[in-house]
């Protein structure tokens, strides 16, 4: 991938000469005095001073940090969805809920006369996160609107756009321990369309689109505890399925027919996740921009974000001509602000983004070359209770007058998929803040 800021390193030519025999007597007395020095200067004061390369390593950089109001993401294009609803008492309420549509699993035949018994919205969690035991209540609704596959939809999606809150087609409880959720839909409207819908409707994917808009997942804002379930909805398991032309025998319905539907790629999805942080201590805290603050908040579903500055960063175009190394910015973990919060509930990886001067988000250079994070890390390190990125590049590039801004917003790396939070040590924390480590060379 081609990207600005490339570091190229630059070799000294070497000068031959010729030594004589006295000449070779003079080094070596020289390299028997040494041996008592630091062996790093070794044969140092054989060269000229000019011919010395110094590697420095500096964490003085001034830092800002608070904490902002999270921005809307793209939540179309996730691997897993979210349905689910929390109280914390640090982060405030949040819900996530799903709009999508559904499309036959095979285009056969679903008879021109048909009588439907049951439709049956059955739901596969793939995990949770949160109080599995506290109880929930899942609603379904109808889409009335429709949704295009190859568009995007963000986290910030109106719901009410799409669906009326006043026709609900099944409500449903349980828990998120709960491993399959079977949920029986009785609204006679919806019924009786499957049941008198044209045969060949069910035989073509475009027809059945334009008759069957989708379903509304909504999960009620719980006033204490709750949790968040993760789907993965290109997994058969997660289905809805018409159940047509049983016959009784005795008391039981014996079903003879069943017309499966799915939820797989090739349809149109979105979450759609909501924070309320009113009289919760995280709000206190949001876009204290000039105050800065001892604590940074991140949590995933578009939550609170982490934004940080350099205000003195002109100080590395000062120093010369030099080559950054590595420029370590270790974020390390607040763990006296929330102590029930466990490392359990932390992300495994963060995701540090580059802030524009129209405020939009952008990957650094040091992502944009190696987005699997092997260099760029991200990750969450036990050992120092720390995150940390390696910007190298990126600081490089803005010595080098490649870039002008260095501000940087840090984020749950699977915010669309992900209810995890952390809270970070800000720059003006008393102990072990934020800090930014530059290992360099000076080239003079």
């Amino acid at each position: 991938m081609k990207m600005d800021g490339r570091i190229v390193s630059k070799y000294k030519k070497t000068q031959k000469f010729v030594i004589n025999s006295s000449g070779v007597l003079v080094i070596l007395f020289a390299l028997l005095a040494s041996c008592s020095k630091d062996p790093d200067n070794l044969g140092r004061d054989l060269l000229p001073s000019s011919d010395s390369l110094f590697v420095k390593i500096d964490s003085s950089t001034f830092i800002k940090s608070y904490s902002i109001t999270g921005k809307r993401i793209l939540s179309s294009a996730n691997e897993f969805y979210i349905l689910g609803s929390m109280r914390d008492s640090i982060f405030g309420d949040s819900k996530a809920g799903l709009l999508t549509r559904y499309h036959p699993t095979l285009l056969i035949s679903a008879d021109s006369i048909r009588n439907v018994d049951s439709l049956i919205l059955y739901l596969a969690p793939s995990g949770f996160y949160g109080d599995s035991l506290f109880p929930m209540t899942l609603h379904v609704f109808e889409l009335n609107d429709t949704m295009q596959v190859d568009s995007n939809y963000f986290s910030d999606i109106n719901p009410l756009e799409y669906y009326d809150p006043a026709i609900e087609l099944a409500s449903y409880n349980y828990t998120a321990n709960d491993t399959l959720l079977r949920i029986k839909i009785t609204d006679s409207a919806i019924l009786d369309k499957f049941e008198t819908m044209p045969d060949s409707i069910f035989k073509d994917k475009d027809d059945f689109e334009d008759k069957f808009y989708g379903l509304y997942l909504s999960v009620d804002q719980v006033n204490e505890k709750g949790s968040y379930s993760y789907f993965n909805l290109a997994n058969s398991d997660n289905r809805l399925t018409m159940y047509y032309n049983g016959h009784l025998v005795g008391d039981t319905m014996d079903i003879s027919y069943a017309y499966e539907m799915a939820f797989t790629s090739i349809v149109a999805k979105a979450n759609v996740f909501t924070h309320n942080y009113t009289g919760f201590p995280v709000a206190s805290n949001l876009d204290l921009a000039e105050a800065g603050d001892t604590s940074m908040y991140v949590e995933g579903l578009a939550g609170v974000s982490g934004r940080l500055s350099f205000p003195q960063l002109d100080d590395w175009r000062n120093k010369g001509l030099i080559s950054i190394n590595k420029a370590e910015l270790i974020l390390p973990v607040d763990s006296m602000v929330f102590p029930a919060l466990s490392k359990d509930d932390y992300p495994s990886n963060l995701l540090l983004f580059s802030v524009g001067e129209d405020e939009e988000y952008d990957y650094l250079y040091d992502y944009r070359i190696d987005n699997a994070s092997k260099y760029f890390d991200g990750a969450y390190h036990a050992d120092i209770n720390s995150y940390v990125f390696n910007i190298g590049f990126h600081l490089q590039s803005f010595i080098n007058h490649k870039i002008e801004n260095m501000d940087f917003v840090v984020v749950n790396r699977q915010s669309n998929s992900s209810a995890r939070r952390v809270i970070l040590k800000g720059a003006t924390a008393e102990k072990s803040p934020v800090i930014l480590k530059v290992t360099y060379t000076e080239l003079y």
